[in-house]
């Protein structure tokens, strides 16, 4: 049955067909021009996931696209690994670009993608060279990264930059890399990220670069020098198209940098170029009908609105169904989607549940002491940085460092946090079955594959052994909704922030 769904096929102002329409005009100014990606390119839509759903050897839309757009480079990202190694190898192998990363290693030490290309344009000699956030093993499940190892990539930079200045006598060079800023570019200020972002560093520290055109964390930096370097980052989801225009001129017999001029380009009220939408037409319209059909029947309104300060019916759901698939005591889980519609009552389709829960996460069961649990909810609690007065009322601040999917909540016990109290003393009781957790006492825990690996700042799971390991999430949660046939989430009220008790509670700010 297919429910009518108004999200299935909205326009959302952003995508590479509009990024087609944009570059085909930059190149008809009749000017030698280049186009990079900075990566996560093969996974994130379920345009993909459907297709490759099919046949594991099934073709890669995405790459198609982008091979008739005629991309020059991409840099390998982190979420290019969460169908596995095969099917990345599969993308790479039908792409007609090179995928990039100088830092990823095979045990073996050999590179496992070529570190760089070199492109020449009218002349000019321009070196790409590609980096991967080194954080990888924090994210992906260890069968997704078999054999491979990543490296330090200020370490990477070092070693390449002079090999494209030097030997292979480039003009420009430009860094494509798949991570973010561990310090703010306009401050300086340490963001506390440097386990997966380096960008800053390279910037500052690696003389001979250009260009460093980053990617991976989701925000819009516009083009600005740092250091002498320019640096940028595009956003998220094709919204945006950053262009650089590089003025050289001849010195001697090589080429110099005169000028250097750099925008980003907002993708919203650019018109999507029908060309390129239809070369990936047949696996747009399966993913469409798979993302109307309807699953369950919802019996009331569902919003996650104080999904990160407050108990949450939507959010219970997700620990009901990993407690029980994990077969596990307890389980950690949180909001992943920035924001998500509230949900009407009636037919509830594949593309909500694919909006609640966007990951190609697995569902990871570990062992672990209540200390480490009591460990992992102090790290939940940094997600909110305590009390502020809005429209009169006081609301719980929440913490803008800590990224809305590492705000964790926990099912199975009940405990109370109060975030106006230091790190590490937050946890103000935790207790089963209306006893207290005993430090030496031992749990099962279920949890998805990326905190398992110790992703989001949530360390302690690293060390757990794991009992389990299998299936998609998403899937999981599909499947329990076609079981059920009809969906009530309701909180069961476990756990709560203080010091607002239960008879009083503060609301999140906006």
């Amino acid at each position: 049955m297919v429910a009518k769904d108004e999200l299935v096929d909205r326009d959302f102002g952003e995508g590479l067909a509009r990024i087609a329409t944009a570059v085909k005009a930059a190149r008809g100014e009749g000017r030698p021009t280049l186009l990079l990606d900075s990566g996560d390119t093969i996974q994130g839509t379920p345009m993909q996931a459907v297709a490759f759903q099919a046949a594991p050897s099934a073709g890669d839309p995405t790459v198609r696209a982008m091979n008739s757009l005629g991309y020059d480079a991409m840099a390998v990202g982190n979420h290019e690994f969460d169908f596995g190694v095969a099917r990345l190898e599969e993308s790479r192998r039908q792409a007609r670009f090179p995928f990039l990363s100088a830092n990823i290693v095979r045990e073996d030490g050999k590179a496992a993608f070529e570190p760089y290309v070199i492109r020449t344009l009218a002349g000019v000699r321009v070196g790409i060279l590609a980096l991967t956030t080194k954080n990888v093993p924090g994210w992906e499940p260890p069968g997704n990264i078999a054999g491979l190892r990543f490296l330090d990539t200020v370490d990477a930079a070092r070693r390449f930059v002079p090999i494209l200045r030097g030997r292979e006598k480039c003009d420009v060079v430009i860094v494509l890399t798949h991570q973010g800023f561990e310090k703010e570019p306009e401050t300086g200020e340490d963001l506390k990220t440097s386990d997966e972002n380096q960008a800053y560093e390279i910037a500052t520290s690696v003389p001979g670069i250009d260009l460093l055109l980053t990617g991976h964390t989701h925000t819009i930096i516009a083009p600005r020098r740092l250091g002498s370097t320019w640096i940028s980052q595009p956003g998220r989801f094709g919204n945006t198209l950053t262009r650089f225009d590089v003025s050289v001129a001849k010195k001697g017999s090589r080429w110099a940098i005169v000028s250097i001029t750099g925008r980003n380009m907002a993708m919203k009220d650019v018109a999507a170029d029908p060309d390129l939408s239809a070369k990936v037409d047949v696996e747009h319209g399966a993913a469409m009908r798979q993302l109307g059909e309807a699953v369950a029947t919802l019996a009331s309104p569902a919003n996650v609105r104080d999904a990160r300060t407050a108990d949450n019916g939507l959010l219970d759901w997700l620990h009901e169904v990993q407690r029980q698939n994990g077969k596990a005591d307890l389980s950690f889980a949180s909001l992943l989607p920035g924001s998500l519609p509230a949900w009407a009552p009636g037919p509830l389709t594949v593309r909500q549940v694919w909006s609640f829960y966007p990951y190609e996460n697995a569902l990871v069961t570990v062992r672990a002491t209540g200390r480490q649990v009591r460990e992992a909810l102090e790290a939940a609690g940094r997600c909110v940085s305590g009390v502020e007065m809005q429209n009169g009322q006081p609301v719980w601040k929440r913490n803008a460092r800590i990224w809305g999917y590492n705000c964790d909540t926990m099912s199975g016990a009940e405990y109370a946090l109060d975030p106006t109290r230091p790190e590490g003393k937050r946890l103000l009781f935790l207790r089963r079955n209306g006893r207290e957790v005993a430090d030496e006492e031992t749990f099962t825990v279920a949890i998805n594959s990326y905190r398992a690996s110790g992703g989001g700042g949530f360390e302690v799971w690293r060390a757990c052994p794991r009992i389990s390991e299998f299936g998609s999430l998403r899937n999981i949660l599909l499947e329990d909704a076609r079981r059920r046939k009809t969906l009530d989430p309701r909180p069961d009220e476990n756990w709560f922030l203080a010091p607002s008790l239960p008879e009083g509670r503060f609301g999140e700010a906006n």
